[in-house]
């Protein structure tokens, strides 16, 4: 265990000692800050224990006053001297010492000190002061967490849970109730953990349930017990203590719970560990699954971030399901847990479909051996509103009647609270308590500490599958949680979104109070809404609701809305449309304003990507042209006075956009094609007239391989072999530089560079670049199989045919097309119908193949 020793020469003499002592012990926990005066015990031998503590230290602060750099130089001359003693023994071992000069005291010249410590003269100080003392401390805290940075993470770890709890607590993963079942991936994770070498972070994924939090927890517990800090990161940890992660020199484990749901402290630990890629700490982060929220990641503007989050590979954890002898088992921790007796167990055990709704049965069981076994969770929360009612009674709130407690209850669940600001207006703008007395809220508050504690201000039921049962059962009595937005900050409607997306999974039916709440304030809950759906494991009920409030939105908060949309999701590909379309409509459509032409130009991109309605993707994208071509000939000032933040470089930018977008649009009707390529050169016109950078030329090299395509279908050879080398080389030195963000790009550049060239008549080059495409494709495709699978699916196609006009190659030609047609298979089981043209097409070619091997 990382510590800190404090070394002194007279606590009497001083009021140092006993106020670092303090000041270090708030932050870092009185167990790792040593002083004599407070850590000795009665009885302790006091050599051996000062030899100890010194050992076991990670920093020294050796505290010098004017007397210790006076007359007390002659007491450090002395063998048997305590403080010599100490920072000798300290500067022997090679640890850290940090001198800190009190009261104006000058560090002694190296010639006073004796050998063994005159080291100590070549440290660097800091000084504290009592006029000063406050800053001089929040300094000292600082050069502490800088030197010993292990000392930070003992910190960050959630403390052990109490053990004096009963009732639905009792549930939750980290008290352990029910005994740990093994599992192969502890062990996985545990050579993982202990190996000197190899990937720092790891990803498990697994549904609700999957026992995830406890595989987390028999980790940790596993690395403490080889005496390597380990422990869960609390929800509470600021990112900006994770900023260190990189620099803990010995080993320890982070396990980050949810990850999904906490994406700045994840972002920041690893920002760290990607910073220092030798550091020997290890990241675990638990999730759902690896769905959008690790797609962000993977696009983070820091390369080295996004290259460390490309080398994740998930492991999946399979749900645990209760086995027959889990329900006695259970019932029997649950009793001595509690220390009541164990009832006779019932002859049936109940049916539950998972392992939490079992133990919720035996905990009925132990605590009403009389109840019926049926709909556990509901028995639970039961016995649990009773608690509250008897609590409420006790603690004088004044209303305490069942609806009372139930709104208290679900909205501080649902919306909980970081800051005691929050947790007054959440508490304030209850129906409860409105216009009511000071003490009520005061009263409340202690309650809520009471039965639903945690780290927070205000704390949620747990665990997540009991809350969302009593959710439910809370918005299904009809229950407006509108009531409540005025009080509520950003993040605590962002957290209530987030948790009532999760609800749904189990709970479709809540979709409708769901979209009421969205339909309240959709200017400001939509967009939201829109950043919590990556940590939503099934998005799709929550869009659903999402549209339908987005049917109700006023016109004058659609702008908003369309503003925080991604450019790409499929989750939000038919809500993209419907913002847009709706926020478009309440303008003039052929108005000359940047504001109107980049919302036409994106609901042409957006019906694109959907591949649906074209005539209306190419009427959007031309109304986008003839409005940003109006404003290009009117002067600058006209231009930024039309909206703000508009220059002629952005109009121009936003041309050459809508140009491109144009282009696309067109592309969708076969009829369309000497248009398309027309347009499309255009746009490559107007990209090049861009300003350069990174930007840009990606933007260019796309244009140019969206023109390549184009040119191709119109059989110009030639044209398109040019453009597509020209895209090429544009994209190639951006791969280069920052792979994890150009990859997919240079896998299309490749791709069709390597079919252009076969058509051009040179097969060997065409080859190598259709296997080099492949290799990236499968890359793609490992990290995300959800975006790019389909991809992979069509370049070994291509692939293929490039090798079947060698015929020594058709074996492998015929594996390629076997390989696209079983992705295609599994994609269309997903997504029934979309794939059926690349099916048809494999499945040709591949009959052709057969039959030209029968004959």
């Amino acid at each position: 265990m990382p510590g800190i020793f404090l070394s002194y020469r007279n606590i009497e003499r001083s009021y140092a000692p006993m106020l670092v002592d303090r000041e270090l012990s708030r932050r870092f926990g009185p167990e790792n800050v040593f002083q004599a005066g407070r850590s000795n015990l009665p009885a302790v031998h006091f050599p051996t224990e000062i030899d100890r503590r010194v050992d076991e230290c990670d920093l020294l602060i050796a505290l010098i006053d004017r007397p210790w750099v006076g007359e007390d130089l002659r007491l450090l001359r002395k063998p048997g001297d305590w403080v010599r003693w100490e920072i000798a023994r300290a500067l022997g071992q090679g640890k850290r010492v940090l001198p800190v000069l009190l009261d104006g005291a000058e560090m002694p010249r190296t010639a006073e000190l004796p050998a063994d410590i005159a080291h100590l003269t070549r440290k660097i100080a800091l000084r504290m002061r009592p006029r000063t003392v406050d800053t001089d401390l929040l300094r000292l805290i600082g050069e502490v967490e800088r030197l010993v940075p292990e000392l930070v993470l003992v910190t960050l770890m959630d403390p052990a849970p109490a053990k004096n709890v009963g009732g639905p607590a009792l549930l939750r993963a980290e008290h352990q109730v029910l005994p740990f079942r093994h599992r192969g991936e502890l062990d996985l994770l545990a050579e993982w953990c202990s190996a000197p070498a190899g990937p720092p972070v790891q990803l498990v994924v697994g549904g609700l349930g999957a026992g995830k939090t406890r595989l987390g927890l028999r980790l940790a517990a596993q690395v403490r017990g080889s005496g390597r800090p380990g422990g869960l990161l609390s929800v509470t940890a600021p990112a900006e203590c994770l900023d260190r992660l990189g620099e803990i020199g010995s080993p320890c484990l982070v396990v980050l719970d949810d990850a999904e749901a906490r994406p700045v402290q994840v972002r920041a630990a690893l920002r760290s560990l990607a910073a220092a890629p030798e550091a020997p700490a290890r990241l675990l982060l638990l999730a759902r699954t690896g769905g959008d929220w690790l797609n962000d990641l993977r696009d983070d503007a820091d390369d080295a971030v996004a290259d460390l989050v490309d080398s994740i590979v998930p492991l999946s954890l399979a749900p645990l399901r209760p086995a027959e002898e889990d329900f006695a088992t259970a019932c029997g921790a649950f009793a001595r847990h509690l220390g009541l007796p164990l009832p006779s167990l019932p002859s049936d055990r109940p049916e539950t479909p998972t392992l939490l709704e079992l133990q919720a049965a035996a905990l009925t069981h132990v605590l009403s051996p009389d109840a019926p076994l049926d709909r556990p969770l509901r028995r639970i929360l039961g016995s649990e509103r009773a608690y509250w009612r008897k609590a409420g009674t006790a603690f004088g709130l004044p209303v305490s009647s069942d609806r009372v407690l139930t709104e208290v209850m679900a909205t501080v669940t649902l919306f909980g609270a970081d800051s005691e600001p929050e947790a007054d207006g959440l508490l304030t703008s209850l129906r409860a308590f409105r216009g009511g007395p000071l003490h009520a809220i005061d009263s409340c508050r202690d309650l809520l500490r009471t039965v639903l504690p945690g780290p927070a201000p205000l704390n949620p039921l747990q665990p997540e599958q009991l809350a969302q049962e009593f959710v439910a059962e809370f918005l299904n009595s009809g229950y407006r949680l509108a009531d409540v937005l005025d009080g509520v900050s950003d993040e605590q409607a962002r957290r209530a979104l987030r948790n009532l997306g999760r609800c749904l999974e189990r709970h479709p039916q809540l979709g409708d109070p769901v979209e009421d709440f969205l339909a309240a304030a959709p200017g400001r809950l939509l967009p939201l809404a829109l950043t919590v759906l990556p940590s939503v494991p099934q998005p799709q009920l929550l869009v659903s609701a999402m549209s339908g409030a987005l049917s109700r939105t006023a016109q004058g908060e659609l702008p908003a809305v369309v503003e925080a949309l991604p450019l790409r999701s499929d989750a939000l590909a038919r809500f993209a449309v419907d913002a847009t379309e709706r926020a478009l409509g309440v303008r003039d459509a052929d108005a000359s304003d940047i504001t109107t032409a980049r919302l036409a130009r994106r609901l042409s991109v957006r019906l694109t990507y959907l591949g649906q309605r074209p005539s209306d993707a190419v009427e959007a994208a031309r109304s986008a042209v003839r409005a940003l071509t109006a404003l290009t000939v009117k002067e600058s000032a006209q231009v930024e006075s039309l909206a703000v933040g508009s220059t002629p470089g952005s109009v121009d930018a936003e041309l050459a956009e809508a140009h491109a977008a144009l282009a696309l649009a067109l592309d969708l009707d076969q009829s369309s094609r000497d248009e398309a390529v027309a347009v499309g050169e255009t746009a490559v016109a107007r990209y090049r007239a861009l300003p350069g950078g990174d930007r840009h030329d990606a933007a260019l090299a796309t244009a140019l391989h969206n023109q390549s395509i184009r040119l191709r279908r119109v059989r110009a050879m030639q044209a398109a072999r040019t453009a597509a080398t020209e895209a090429r080389r544009l994209v190639e030195p951006l791969h280069t530089e920052r792979p994890t963000r150009f990859r997919s790009l240079y896998a299309d550049v490749l791709d069709n560079l390597s079919i252009v060239t076969h058509l051009t008549g040179n097969p060997e080059e065409a080859e190598r670049l259709g296997r080099q495409t492949v290799a990236l494709r499968r890359a793609l495709a490992a990290a995300r199989p959800d975006a790019y699978r389909s991809q992979l699916a069509g370049t070994l196609f291509n692939l293929g045919l490039l090798l079947t006009e060698n015929e020594p190659k058709g074996a492998q030609a015929r594996q390629l097309w076997d390989e696209s047609l079983s992705i295609y298979d599994a994609l269309s089981v997903r997504r029934p119908g979309h794939y059926d043209e690349p099916l048809d097409r494999v499945r040709a070619h591949l009959d052709r193949r057969k039959a030209d091997d029968d004959d």
